[in-house]
């Protein structure tokens, strides 16, 4: 089966196909624009993200990955409230269009797109959840979550108060989940009335500074969370975790805890395998002794580092939402670096190749079997 790869960066989009997952065709499509996320609905269509200076968020929308057409609607706040001071404060320095006068809550970029149960959500910044039910035509705020009794305690992280995770229950469509950087990691067993923050056994005061979760919606009690101050491990639907570091490399953080350090974790749900890729702290951000190198653990199991075929000297980073898995037999799975390079796997990580350099720093990265 062929595989398409949707690449967002901060200048477009890079799409790019292959039939055999060995060679790509490349397209450099909406130009201009900062492409944050995308997703696909049952019927394959595929939605992205994007982010414009003067324009604000919008959402995109292809049959073919070839035409590309922007949708009326898109994720917004109701006028007159009030946004979370320190997330505006973080904005506001860019803010040349005077958008944040009189601190109004806005969406100001859409972390995350998600589909299931016949829903597309949207993860946003200032932190929110939206839902549309007729394809991206209309959306709807969440408005349990958005105006949860603790948003007021909510904390940003360095890029701002973004909601960039959505885990859904194939078997239970009230059941999902929330990761909010740096507040938490939050579950709603009853729809979405109701969110619970979802932390014990993760080190942290009011709200732990979740970097991403991952899971197979089929067996959605087995969870997997690369935290700042690690990664960790859930068999009950995250009411409780549990430290799997085992062959990781660790770094000291610049609170002083010893931890393995990273942003995106990915599952092949086949296989069990659970992918993430470790930096050197919080301080540093980028791979131990310039060695770009992806690990590999079965189930939770101990990590093994996986460099056939990835680069020494490299100093670039992953971000939380440029690694994907394309769930084929055997596993693909890909990054995309903040230095604009795409690497890939199509034997579930025991060697890696480069499908393509040179692009605009990239922050999103999603498959899609075609």
């Amino acid at each position: 089966m062929s595989v398409a790869l949707v690449i967002g960066t901060k200048k477009g989009a890079a799409i790019l196909k292959s039939a055999d997952r060995k060679s790509w065709s490349r397209d450099f499509a909406l130009k201009g624009w900062a492409v944050t996320a995308s997703a696909s609905d049952d019927h394959g269509r595929v939605y992205t993200a994007v982010m414009h200076d003067v324009y604000g968020p919008s959402i995109l929308a292809s049959d073919d990955l070839d035409n590309w057409r922007q949708l009326e609607a898109a994720p917004r706040y109701k006028r007159g409230e009030k946004g979370n001071a320190e997330h505006i404060r973080i904005m506001a320095s860019g803010d040349f269009t005077g958008r944040y006068k009189d601190n109004p809550r806005l969406v100001d970029q859409i972390w995350t797109l998600h589909f299931a149960h016949a829903t597309l959500y949207a993860g946003v910044s200032e932190a929110g959840l939206f839902a549309s039910r007729d394809r991206g035509k209309s959306w709807e705020p969440v408005d349990g979550f958005n105006n949860h009794p603790t948003r007021d305690s909510w904390v940003p992280g360095f890029g701002g108060l973004g909601a960039h995770t959505i885990l859904t229950d194939a078997g239970d469509p009230n059941r999902m989940w929330v990761g909010v950087s740096s507040s938490g990691f939050f579950r709603t067993d009853d729809g979405g009335k109701t969110w619970t923050q979802k932390s014990n056994g993760v080190p942290g005061d009011t709200g732990q500074c979740v970097h991403c979760v991952t899971h197979d919606a089929s067996d959605a009690r087995v969870l997997y969370r690369q935290e700042h101050r690690g990664v960790y491990m859930s068999r009950d639907g995250g009411d409780s975790w549990q430290k799997i570091e085992d062959g990781l490399p660790v770094s000291e953080l610049s609170e002083g805890l010893v931890c393995s350090f990273g942003f995106p974790i990915v599952m092949d749900r086949r296989t069990g395998s659970v992918f993430v890729v470790p930096l050197e702290g919080d301080n540093f951000r980028m791979p131990r002794d310039g060695k770009l190198t992806v690990y590999r653990s079965h189930k939770g199991s101990r990590w093994e580092p996986l460099r056939r075929g990835l680069p020494d000297n490299s100093f670039e980073g992953v971000l939380r939402g440029a690694m994907a898995a394309d769930q084929l037999d055997p596993g693909g799975v890909y990054i995309g670096t903040t230095s604009g390079a795409i690497y890939g796997t199509s034997d579930t990580g025991d060697s890696w190749f480069e499908i393509a350099r040179g692009l605009p720093r990239i922050l999103s990265v999603e498959a899609y079997v075609q």
